[in-house]
């Protein structure tokens, strides 16, 4: 029994000085304790899509005319690549920020959605090629061939340094170019013509087989490669006609264009031609779709022939130049140097490659041997125990915080214990 009195005189101890509280807090009135505050208004950001209240938009963002974006967004610029939203010091001349400016040429190579852009498309081409090599190893292993030096000199062989192949494209990692692996374009004119030894080969030709008849024009519809690597193309024509002792000869009505893919009728049917009769319409309609698809080499004809895109990009200027100074070890592409640095601190590419990016502040393909070595002895910002508030008041010329050099650190460390040390003596 006194324990229960004693706990009941707590209990009303505690029941009045929470109504003092309220008394306090409601100055006497304690009618507005239990009401709840009124909810602030928010607004939907157009480019970010966050819920932010109105002191983060500016007044002219918010009339009629404005297109409602915060503060923070209405000093960037949208990319014309990703549509992502950056500073404009992040953008160049053509609204075109760093990812897609580094990845644009290598996203045609791995057909990347236009809405999408690769944080490391040279790693993805790399790992390709690399796939490629392991296949042709497996067919060498099924074929019987296991030696390591016969396979290293067929890998030689086929390799073409720095330049990678996929789906009918080259891409060049010195030059930054994708570019395609024939000369001929599907839509384009070509013209047959007979080789040098008079012969057309049409092994691995798909069938049907087109009339060959040197000299006559064709249409590319499609092009396609045999496994044997040679490329084929599709064409629309007529099939020949069966040989007749008494054939008559075309009018003069009828426009006839030899060779090309697609013979028009003499007329076609308009809307306004009420002359045109059924049978007219049935005629032209007929006529449409006698032609037929038909395949033949590309190397059968003038354009086939032409020079190679790649053996032209090689022997360029500007990709000798670029090889001859990494050969000599003046620059190294910062591709190869971030898949360096990773494999050897054992971290992902796409970080390595941000030391040299964020943390070096590099926006060339190339550099110089010695910012390995820098990039090396970067810290990243994440693992330190030092705010990052604090480090924009000590790093005040530093943009980026992901990476700070090992003399930063130093000085920031060295600053934020001297600060520390300060604060404990006051609240002492």
């Amino acid at each position: 029994r006194h324990r229960a009195g004693i706990s009941s005189r707590v209990s009303g101890v505690c029941t009045a000085l929470l109504a003092m509280g309220k008394m306090a807090f409601g100055r006497g009135d304690t009618s507005n304790v239990n009401k709840k505050a009124a909810p602030v208004a928010t607004f939907d950001c157009s480019a970010c899509g966050k819920h932010l209240p109105r002191s983060a938009f500016a007044k002219a963002e918010l009339n009629r005319g404005g297109d409602g974006r915060c503060r923070d967004c209405g000093q960037c610029s949208q990319c014309r690549g990703c549509n992502m939203w950056s500073l404009p010091a992040q953008l160049d001349a053509k609204s075109q920020c760093r990812k897609c400016q580094e990845n644009a040429q290598v996203d045609r190579l791995l057909q990347t959605p236009k809405d999408e852009v690769t944080h490391f498309g040279v790693e993805t081409a790399l790992r390709l090629d690399r796939e490629a090599e392991h296949e042709l190893l497996l067919a060498c292993h099924k074929c019987g061939l296991c030696e390591r030096m016969v396979l290293q000199n067929i890998l030689d062989f086929l390799r073409v340094p720095f330049v990678t192949t996929q789906n009918g494209m080259h891409f060049c990692e010195l030059c930054n170019e994708a570019f395609g692996e024939l000369v001929v374009t599907q839509g384009q004119l070509v013209h047959l013509s007979m080789s040098h030894n008079g012969r057309i080969e049409w092994t691995g030709c798909p069938v049907p087989r087109l009339a060959f008849n040197s000299g006559e024009a064709f249409t590319v519809a499609e092009l396609q490669k045999a496994p044997s690597g040679r490329w084929f193309f599709r064409t629309l024509a007529k099939p020949p006609k069966p040989k007749r002792g008494n054939e008559p000869k075309p009018s003069d009505e009828t426009e006839v264009v030899p060779g090309c893919a697609f013979s028009p009728p003499a007329r076609l049917a308009s809307s306004g031609d009420q002359n045109v009769t059924t049978e007219s319409k049935a005629t032209c309609t007929a006529a449409l779709q006698a032609f037929e698809s038909f395949w033949c080499p590309l190397d059968a004809t003038v354009e086939g022939r032409l020079s190679s895109p790649l053996v032209e990009h090689l022997n360029g200027k500007t990709h000798k130049t670029h090889e001859a100074h990494i050969a000599c070890g003046q620059t190294m592409l910062v591709s190869r140097a971030a898949l360096k640095l990773a494999r050897d601190l054992g971290e992902q590419p796409t970080m390595s490659l941000s030391r040299f990016r964020a943390g070096l502040g590099l926006a060339d393909r190339f550099c110089e041997p010695k910012h390995v070595e820098l990039a090396a002895k970067l810290e990243r910002v994440r693992d330190v125990s030092i705010p990052v508030k604090f480090l924009r008041d000590v790093l005040p010329t530093r943009q980026d915080f992901l990476w700070i050099t090992r003399e930063e650190l130093w000085e920031a460390e060295e600053k934020f214990e001297e600060r520390r040390k300060k604060g404990a003596r006051k609240g002492s």
